[in-house]
């Protein structure tokens, strides 16, 4: 049987794949790079001819789930037919769409990025997001001055700020999400979380009082379930 040649992005595609499944179905630290060839069915060979090692294919994932945000998000920040408002709206639901709609493997991946060996990673991530985020709402901000719905007279440094606030509102539900037993009593400090920084974010641009939405009850509660 002649040798199957597939193309650099389809090879590295498969890891992925492999990965992905194996990751959930064995655990991260139960995965072994051998694991990996076998699941895909190449030599040892082949695998290092793409990646250098387990955590490799992890930051691999990990940059194809950016790039899949990216395209969820698409021209939205760029499109002259909407307001900075709805922009704002748009961005943060279709991002809480996009995040619920594949649940498990969020938690999943979140889990393993904070295991002790994938800190550097998960510090590498989280600075890609943070830059494509601020990017995203700087852009929103600047509108929103011309529209005179904010007051930010530094909106790329304004942007990086709210960026942190997020990211350490996000930290906080992770954990809460991550906690199985009173995930009830979790939902009702998480509804005060999300009030709270909406409030936070809304005074540091001068916005009006719920102009800023970050999540709905029903996406949220939708965290906060079994299922």
């Amino acid at each position: 049987m002649s040798r199957v040649v597939k193309s650099p992005q389809e090879r590295r595609a498969e890891f992925i794949a492999a990965a992905n499944e194996l990751f959930f179905s064995k655990g991260y630290a139960n995965t072994s790079v051998n694991d990996l060839i076998q699941q895909v069915g190449v030599s040892k060979g082949a695998f290092y001819h793409h990646f250098d090692s387990k955590q490799a294919v992890l930051e691999a994932w990990s940059d194809d789930m950016l790039a899949q945000y990216c395209q969820v998000i698409g021209g939205l920040v760029d499109d002259p037919n909407l307001s900075a408002l709805t922009k704002w709206a748009l961005l943060l639901r279709r991002t809480n769409q996009w995040e619920i709609g594949q649940k498990a493997i969020m938690l999943g991946f979140v889990k393993i990025i904070n295991m002790d060996e994938n800190l550097q990673l998960k510090h590498n991530f989280i600075q890609k997001v943070s830059a494509l985020l601020a990017g995203y709402y700087e852009a929103i901000l600047r509108q929103g001055a011309q529209e005179q719905v904010f007051d930010v007279p530094y909106p790329a440094v304004t942007a990086r700020l709210m960026v942190t606030v997020l990211n350490g509102f996000s930290d906080t539900l992770t954990r809460k999400m991550l906690q199985a037993e009173c995930l009830q009593d979790r939902f009702a400090d998480a509804v005060d979380e999300v009030k709270a920084t909406q409030q936070i974010l809304e005074r540091m641009v001068a916005a009006k009082a719920g102009s800023l939405p970050l999540i709905d009850d029903e996406l949220l509660r939708a965290w906060f379930t079994g299922e």
